[in-house]
């Protein structure tokens, strides 16, 4: 059966405080990762060596930095397909805080969705 959450993990609304490192690139051909909703304070380790994400639901979290390497491989760009969507509105992070490297792997700029931390 394919759907909409054809490589799809949904783990929104769930207390989640942090993610192991490495525990999402060990998922093989991920392209959607929902962690909205959740208390993260940075950006789940292994994204940027993850090849095929497109797909990052970060908002409505407690992330107050975020690194130039968090979504996007270090060095020569070894990932599979671009990001299409990236959200990290409602985190304390400041949106003019973060460098604009940290999204060179982002096909469109249109993709990421930023600030309304209240």
């Amino acid at each position: 059966m394919q759907g909409p959450h054809r490589g799809g993990l949904g783990l929104s609304y769930n207390s989640i405080i942090n993610v192991e490192n490495g525990s999402i690139s060990n998922v093989p051909h991920l392209r959607e990762l929902h962690l909205d909703h959740n208390s993260l304070t940075q950006v789940p380790a292994g994204l940027n060596e993850h090849k095929y994400i497109q797909v990052i639901y970060l908002h409505n979290n407690k992330i107050a930095a975020v690194t130039t390497n968090d979504f996007c491989p270090i060095g020569y760009n070894t990932k599979k397909a671009s990001y299409t969507g990236i959200s990290l509105f409602s985190n304390p992070v400041q949106y003019w805080e973060i460098q604009p490297a940290t999204f060179r792997c982002v096909y469109e700029r249109s993709a990421i969705q930023i600030g309304n931390y209240k």
